[in-house]
């Protein structure tokens, strides 16, 4: 399965512009718990986790810019 965004607004904001301590702690702690879920459910590992690749939200961080990931073989 393959799943495609197409995002046409703004979503969050840059790792590097974080307003607090515990706003970037949690945004890092939902990428690596995505990542988690990617690697152990789906068998894709990201490959490019980065302060770039980490937006911060309202409700938590996403981990976005997957072109460089890779199924894992089984």
């Amino acid at each position: 399965h393959r799943h495609y965004w197409l995002v046409l607004d703004t979503v969050g904001e840059s790792m590097t512009k974080f307003p607090s301590s515990y706003m970037f702690l949690c945004s890092v702690l939902d990428a690596v718990y995505c990542h988690n879920d990617a690697v152990n459910k789906a068998k894709v590992l990201h490959r490019d986790i980065s302060a770039g690749n980490i937006l911060m939200t309202e409700t938590g961080g996403i981990l976005i810019d997957w072109d460089l990931s890779k199924r894992l073989e089984v």
